[in-house]
C-alpha cells in the first residue's frame, strides 16, 4: 500500500508530531548503538560539559525522522535513503515535529524530500530522504 507521499506534489508537505522523548528511550538507544557517552544520562556531567542538561543522541532524532518517513511511505521498507545534519539538541521531554516537504517525484519512480525536525521553534536537524514505489 503506498503512503501519502506518493500523492503529493512538489512543495507539497507532511508533519507529525511524535510524543515526548523520554529517558527509557536514551537509555533504550545507548543499549542498542553502544553509544554510552555521559552527556546522553548524566545531567550534572551534561552540565558541566556546557550543554544544559542530558541530550538525546543526533542518531535517535534522525530515526524520530525516518519513523515519520516510513509511516508516510506506506512502509519503512521503502525508505532508500535518508540523511540528517542536526543543529540543535533534543532534551528528554521534547516533542520533535518531522516535517517533509516533496521536491520532485524522481524518473525511477521514487520520490525525493527534504526533512525537517522541529522543538517548537527551534529546528534540530535537516536532511533528505529518498522512497521508493
Amino acid at each position: 500500500m503506498n503512503g501519502p507521499l506518493f500523492a503529493m506534489k512538489p512543495g507539497e508537505s507532511l508533519s507529525m508530531t511524535l510524543p515526548p522523548v523520554t529517558t527509557t528511550q536514551l537509555v533504550q538507544y545507548a543499549g542498542a548503538s553502544g553509544d554510552f557517552n555521559r552527556i546522553h544520562y548524566d545531567h550534572p556531567f551534561a552540565v558541566e560539559a556546557q550543554l544544559g542538561g542530558v541530550i538525546a543522541h543526533g542518531m535517535l532524532t534522525m530515526a524520530f525522522m525516518g519513523r515519520a518517513v516510513g509511516e508516510w511511505a506506506g512502509t519503512p521498507g521503502r525508505v532508500k535513503n535518508i540523511n540528517a545534519r542536526f543543529t540543535s539538541p533534543v532534551r528528554p521531554g521534547d516533542r520533535v515535529r518531522v516535517q517533509a516537504t516533496v521536491t520532485a517525484p524522481e524518473a525511477t519512480g521514487h520520490v525525493a524530500c527534504t526533512l525537517e525536525a522541529w522543538v517548537e521553534d527551534t529546528r534540530v536537524a535537516v536532511g533528505e530522504a529518498l522512497i521508493a514505489r
